[in-house]
């Protein structure tokens, strides 16, 4: 073993002596060093022109988290305006412009350019759209220039509501001439099937016997029979992929489990997850609900609207007596009225998706001497 040991170093030895001398003669040599410079300068330049610009607000958007909680603003889409034109695809559309929206994202087109969004609050400026009172479904026949938001809000129903009736979808057009069918109120149609019972669909859409039975004008449910379409008031389709989640530890959080100082602000709302933020077009947030969640003072003060505000649907606005106004839209129903005064964490009204708005949500905004804030800098 000593002898094989001692071979095989002498071995190494003789090998390894003349080529440690060459490879310090290369280290060594002054063009060497030259040449790796060059590389490396080059290697430098080359990644640098395959970059992009990468500036702080569009850092880390192609992360798997960012495609997970960003709403994006623009979208390729089909036009959706009505008109006698070949229909162009592919192009940008904002859709403030068109109202297209996907039936089943939870957000409304509140943005700064539409008519009826305002800082100034109260009943001034309100405008109480004439809806006709419909007891059945009506056809109406797309005229030039129609838009699905425009029709929607001509005969008092949510955008959801047009969309489901007509299964139409955000990527949806519409033309001249063509038919579509506008229900009497917000909700979606159901066609009994064999072995439906009305307290099994009434579960099943988390709506009360009763109303469908008055909606429909049944006087008993006995009477259900097979192949019957039902409007289901305030129902929403029953999407196979789960609704965007928050942890639960913050999903039911009621702003009266939380602690109340006196001119803090509180989470307007029972669940925590932002389907839109605020930005240049944007007025407010839009967080998530359903028609089981509630919207609460975010502080104290007196209500000097409640009722219908243009698009922005049912809506209470709270007045906190230091130069801010906070705006609660989209309601299925308010609970309180002119002059009540409220406290942080009273229940204003119930979660909905009345005015322009896909699917329920509440629409909040915090306005201050007049301008627009971002609500996020207030409630957390």
């Amino acid at each position: 073993m000593y002898r094989f040991t001692f071979f095989i170093r002498h071995l190494i030895y003789r090998i390894a002596r003349p080529t440690k001398h060459k490879l310090l003669r290369i280290i060594t040599n002054r063009y060497t060093v030259h040449a790796m410079m060059v590389i490396l300068v080059g290697a430098v330049v080359f990644v640098n022109f395959g970059t992009r610009e990468v500036r702080a607000q569009t850092f880390g958007q192609k992360s798997i988290l960012y495609s997970l909680v960003a709403v994006d603003d623009l979208q390729t889409v089909d036009v959706v305006t009505a008109s006698d034109r070949v229909v162009t695809t592919g192009t940008n559309v904002a859709y403030l412009k068109d109202t297209i929206l996907d039936a089943s994202t939870h957000v409304d087109l509140n943005y700064f350019d539409e008519s009826y969004v305002t800082p100034t609050t109260g009943a001034e400026g309100t405008t109480v759209p004439s809806v006709p009172v419909r007891e059945e479904i009506e056809i109406y026949v797309v005229q030039e220039g129609d838009t699905l938001g425009q029709i929607s809000e001509k005969f008092g129903l949510n955008l959801s509501t047009v969309l489901w009736a007509n299964n139409l979808t955000f990527r949806s057009t519409i033309q001249p001439g063509q038919n579509l069918s506008i229900l009497p109120s917000n909700g979606i149609l159901y066609t009994v099937k064999s072995g439906d019972t009305l307290s099994r669909i009434a579960r099943r859409y988390n709506v009360e016997s009763e109303k469908i039975l008055e909606q429909n004008k049944i006087a008993s449910a006995d009477r259900l029979s097979i192949g019957v379409e039902l409007l289901i008031p305030g129902g929403e389709p029953i999407s196979q992929a789960p609704r965007r989640s928050a942890p639960v530890a913050n999903l039911f959080v009621s702003p009266s489990t939380q602690k109340v100082t006196e001119g803090y602000w509180l989470w307007p709302t029972d669940w925590r997850v932002i389907t839109q933020y605020y930005n240049w077009r944007h007025t407010g947030v839009d967080i998530d609900g359903d028609y089981t969640t509630n919207s609460y003072a975010a502080r104290d003060g007196v209500v000097i609207y409640s009722g219908w505000r243009g698009g922005y649907g049912l809506t209470v606005e709270v007045d906190h007596g230091d130069g801010y106004v906070t705006r609660y839209a989209h309601h299925s129903k308010n609970f309180v009225s002119v002059g009540d005064v409220v406290k942080a964490g009273d229940a204003l009204a119930r979660t909905g998706t009345t005015g322009r708005s896909t699917g329920t949500h509440l629409h909040f905004e915090v306005i201050k001497k007049g301008k627009f804030q971002n609500p996020l800098d207030y409630v957390r």
